[in-house]
C-alpha cells in the first residue's frame, strides 16, 4: 500500500512538480503562437502576389479596351468616308444622267428642226412641180412646141430647186466619172464594152452618184471598158 503524504509535503511536492513543468510550457507558447503568424504573412504574400496579376490583367484590359475604341473610331471614319462617297456617287449619277437626258432631247430637237427645214425645201419643189403640171394641163396639145419649152424650162428649174436644197444639206454629185479610171469607191461597173480605149476607162455614167459630207451615198452606175 502507497503511504500517504503529509500536507506539508504534498504541497512542497505539487511545487517542484509545477518548477518542474515551467519552462517546457514557456518553450511550447511560442511555438503556438509563431505558427499562426507565418501562416497570415504567406497570406499577405499571396494575396499581393494576386492583388498584382489583378492589376496586370486590368492594365491588360485597359489597353484592349484602348485598342477596340481605336478600331471602332477607325471603323466609323470608314463607313462615314464610304457614306461620303457613295452620296457623291448619287449625285454625279444624277447629275450625268440629267445631263444625258437634256443632250439626247437637245438633239432630237435640233435633228427635228433640220428635217423640218429640209422637208419644207422639198414641199416647195413640190408646189413648183404642182404648179408646171397644172399649167401643162391648162396647155394641153394646143401648145405645141412652145408649151413643151415651157414645160420643159419649168421642171429643170425644179431640178435645180431641189439639187439646191440637197447641196444645202451637204449632199453632192459625184464628179463626172467619163474619160476617167473606174474607181471602185465611187463608181459601180453595170455594163462593159470592148475597146474603145484603155482597159477601166469609164465611157458613159448611166445614174448619177452622190455623197453627203464625203461618204458616198450612193456610188455612180457606169460602164466601162473592159
Amino acid at each position: 500500500m502507497r503511504k500517504r503524504k503529509h500536507p506539508e509535503q504534498a504541497e512542497e511536492q505539487a511545487k517542484e512538480d509545477a518548477q518542474g513543468r515551467g519552462p517546457q510550457v514557456a518553450e511550447q507558447v511560442p511555438e503556438q503562437v509563431s505558427e499562426p503568424l507565418k501562416s497570415v504573412g504567406d497570406l499577405e504574400a499571396k494575396v499581393s502576389a494576386l492583388g498584382a496579376q489583378v492589376s496586370e490583367l486590368e492594365a491588360q484590359l485597359a489597353e484592349a479596351a484602348g485598342k477596340i475604341a481605336a478600331a471602332s473610331g477607325e471603323r466609323d471614319a470608314w463607313q462615314s468616308k464610304a457614306t461620303a462617297i457613295y452620296d457623291q456617287y448619287l449625285r454625279v449619277k444624277s447629275d450625268f444622267d440629267g445631263y444625258r437626258k437634256r443632250t439626247e432631247r437637245d438633239f432630237d430637237d435640233r435633228l427635228t428642226r433640220e428635217k423640218a427645214g429640209f422637208l419644207r425645201a422639198v414641199l416647195e419643189v413640190m408646189d413648183n412641180f404642182e404648179r408646171f403640171l397644172h399649167a401643162a394641163e391648162e396647155t394641153g396639145p394646143e401648145g405645141g412646141e412652145r408649151g413643151f419649152d415651157a414645160f420643159f424650162k419649168g421642171v429643170d428649174m425644179v431640178r435645180k430647186q431641189l439639187m439646191d436644197s440637197l447641196l444645202k444639206e451637204g449632199v453632192e454629185p459625184v464628179e463626172d466619172p467619163v474619160g476617167k479610171q473606174l474607181d471602185p469607191r465611187l463608181h459601180d461597173a453595170v455594163a462593159a464594152q470592148d475597146g474603145g480605149g484603155e482597159q477601166g476607162t469609164v465611157v458613159e455614167e448611166l445614174q448619177r452618184g452622190y455623197m453627203y459630207k464625203g461618204l458616198v451615198l450612193r456610188p455612180a452606175r457606169v460602164k466601162a471598158i473592159r
